[in-house]
């Protein structure tokens, strides 16, 4: 059997968002492989047979750059965004007989999400606009209507060739890049992710599909939303009838605040009158609500919804609104349906019959799926719930079928991402194992969960021991921290499925856990770190490195830490605070809670996390609670890795406490990632990826005094 290694990255291939026919004969789903050779992830639409489970799963289009499979209602057509042109658009697919893919948008910005109508003869889509760009689109749909014929048709356009049409593509490049040469921001958040937002905000638009694509499609797209929007609207959701459809959308665009003050919307699906843009709210006081997705029989709305506590952010929970004859939704007699649980909401759908919302929750490690019986009345007040799966595994997309099966995509701590499907007697079988040539040949270590108590909490936490594991040898230890901090971990997650067990083939024991403030152990748990991002969840790691290094095979003097994002902050914390570790890695970390506030995206974020304080308020209470406030009282080497185009924590925190801990000759290395963000470790550039845990391992192997 051979290790698994950090170039192992290049064989692993992941499944999601998977979406079964109306008939319920078909699965399709988006797979990712990696490109070695060109740096870069294949995603293409495989589809799986469901009537028959000996039929081999198998690729539906040839493009590596597609993905969001979704059926049309008769099941004839699967319609996909693709950026096989350049810029997303979607796509339409052929099912049932003989075809090519063929576009049905051609936006010029892109399409970033789409539904069909319930009859399926319309398409909603979302794209960015700058306000400029709608007045100018506007402006050319009223020539386009003036050039109409008697009969209703368009006149024929004037023809451009290719090198019109590339001359054309260079003009508006160079306009684009004058127009930002300087760039001038006036509103905030002004970048997120890796990018300038550039005023651009998602729109929602309605085009027409037609009947038979053996014809080229002429149908034009209008767009619902006003010229002057300020925020993104959420992507679409059709009613029942068609007639109306939902969004979501701020009423405060003017907050800079990306995670509250949302309110669900409503469109007429029809109204196509660019003088007579318009769309109504549905408020609900001091919710924001995000998710709309209305029932099958037009009978309810559901949403997800999080109470906007000044002093806290609050996890979501799925509730369930009548729908009104005119499409309204009726907020005075809302059903709660997971408050009760106390676990955070992670995805929601309709069973195609409208008995049952199915659901995962973020629940002690692991996401399963649960589902609830709706209620024939608003007035039922006792709603029955029931836990769907019961496993160790990680449900990272699921889709119900009219007999009451449910087929998902999942993680387990064997397999990184798989295809199953849970039968009606409740069995869970596989349909389709990726990875199951690259698990047979390649040994994994074994997975221990653990539970033990800091401070009078259960924490509960894992243990990964290398594939040979020797129980009478002694082994370094590398303890791994998430980030969050309101995340959750578990045996089976996906995001850290390869890291984890590339370092303990490499001959590490990892131990992780979730301290005080994660999800899925309830509202409690995760407001236990509010103000104390520091010195609480500490003591619960150490606590657990204490009971884990006391085991027979664990060399003490061996302890490496590591962490990124809110967990580069404790990384930094903890070393400021015990010197029991030979080395540390601090990734994509908080160190200066004063400059953070007001160089992040989520500058509000951090204001709630530290109690409601603000710089103005105590900016040495920020201090105090800042990592680099400690830079004096730091033994531990320190490797500190972030990316130059991290807009949520930007590389500024690295940079200070490189050249704080340099300044005072410290032993510290800064490791700088050109064109990349905050998510690096999931869905950066592949040899990037590899690299990094490369050079963490290597600078574990420094230390921790391993043969590099």
């Amino acid at each position: 059997m051979k290790p698994i290694t950090p170039e192992s990255l290049y064989d692993i291939v992941l499944l999601d968002d998977v979406r079964v026919s109306p008939d319920g004969a078909y699965a399709a789903f988006v797979r990712t492989s990696v490109d070695r050779s060109g740096n870069k992830y294949n995603r293409t639409i495989w589809i799986k047979d469901l009537t028959d489970r000996r039929t081999p799963a198998r690729p539906l289009t040839s493009s590596v750059k597609d993905g969001s499979p979704r059926w049309s209602p008769d099941g004839r057509y699967l319609a996909f965004i693709s950026t096989r042109d350049e810029k997303p658009q979607v796509f339409v697919l052929p099912i049932r007989e003989p075809g090519e893919a063929r576009s049905v948008t051609s936006h010029p910005n892109g399409v970033e999400a789409f539904e069909w109508s319930p009859d399926g003869k319309r398409i909603a889509f979302t794209a960015r606009m700058r306000a400029d760009e709608c007045a100018r689109e506007d402006e050319t749909a009223a020539k386009d209507e003036g050039r109409k014929t008697e009969d209703g048709s368009r006149e024929s356009v004037t023809f451009k060739d290719a090198w019109e049409l590339k001359r054309e593509k260079e003009q508006k490049q160079h306009e684009e890049e004058m127009r930002l040469d300087p760039r001038v921001i006036s509103r905030v958040p002004y970048r997120t992710g890796t990018t300038f937002i550039e005023d651009r905000y998602a729109h929602i638009y309605v085009i027409g599909v037609p009947a038979s694509f053996a014809e080229p499609n002429d149908a034009r797209a209008f767009r619902l939303t006003p010229n002057d929007t300020a925020a993104n609207f959420a992507p679409p959701a059709w009613s029942a009838d068609g007639a109306t459809i939902y969004s979501a959308y701020t009423r405060d665009p003017d907050s800079g605040d990306m995670f509250r003050y949302a309110d669900l919307v409503r469109f007429d699906a029809g109204n196509a009158d660019p003088n007579a843009r318009r769309f109504e709210r549905i408020p609900l006081a001091n919710y924001t609500c995000y998710t709309p997705m209305p029932s099958p029989d037009g009978r309810w709305l559901a949403f997800d919804r999080s109470f906007e506590d000044p002093a806290a952010y609050q996890p979501g929970t799925l509730t369930i609104a009548p729908l009104l004859p005119d499409g309204a939704a009726d907020m005075d007699n809302l059903i709660d349906l997971t408050d009760v649980l106390d676990r955070s909401l992670v995805a929601f759908v309709w069973s195609p019959d409208s008995r049952f919302l199915y659901f995962t929750l973020n629940k002690d490690g692991a996401i399963n799926l649960w589902r609830a019986r709706i209620p024939r009345t608003p007035r039922a007040r006792r709603i029955e719930i029931q836990q769907v799966t019961d496993a160790v595994h990680e449900i990272n997309g699921f889709s119900v079928l009219a007999d009451g099966r449910v087929v998902f995509i999942a993680s387990t701590p064997g397999d990184p991402s798989a295809l199953y499907e849970l039968d009606l007697r409740g069995r869970v079988r596989p349909l389709y194992r990726p990875n199951a040539k690259f698990l047979a040949e390649h040994a994994i270590g074994r997975v221990e969960a653990v539970r033990y108590r800091s401070d009078g909490r259960a924490i509960q936490g894992w243990v990964i021991t290398p594939p040979d594991f020797d129980p009478g040898k002694k082994y370094p230890l590398i303890v791994q921290m998430h980030g969050g901090p309101h995340v959750m971990w578990g045996a089976a997650t996906r995001s850290i499925w390869h890291e984890f067990q590339a370092m303990a083939a490499a001959g590490y024991v990892v131990f992780y856990c979730n301290p005080r403030g994660s999800d899925g152990y309830g509202r409690d748990f995760w407001h236990a770190n509010r103000a104390d991002w520091g010195d609480g969840p500490m003591h619960d790691v150490l606590r657990g490195v204490d009971l884990i290094a006391g085991r027979d095979y664990i060399d003490a003097a061996r302890l490496c830490l590591t962490g990124g994002s809110y967990a580069g902050y404790l990384t930094a914390w903890i070393i400021g605070r015990d010197h029991r570790f030979v080395a540390a890695c601090a990734q994509r970390g908080v160190y200066n809670l004063v400059s953070m506030r007001n160089t992040t995206d989520i500058p509000f974020f951090n204001d709630r996390e530290m109690g409601g304080i603000t710089p103005w308020d105590d900016v040495q209470a920020l201090w105090s609670k800042s990592p680099i406030s400690l830079v004096p009282n730091m033994r531990t080497p320190l490797l500190i890795e972030h990316s130059e185009q991290d807009y949520r924590v930007p590389i500024e925190q690295a940079e200070q406490l490189f050249q704080a801990m340099r300044l005072q000759k410290k032993t510290v290395e800064l490791v700088r990632w050109p064109r990349e963000g905050h998510e690096l470790s999931r869905n950066g550039e592949p040899r990037h990826r590899v690299e990094r845990i490369q050079r963490i391992i290597r600078w574990f192997n420094t230390y921790a005094r391993r043969e590099q």
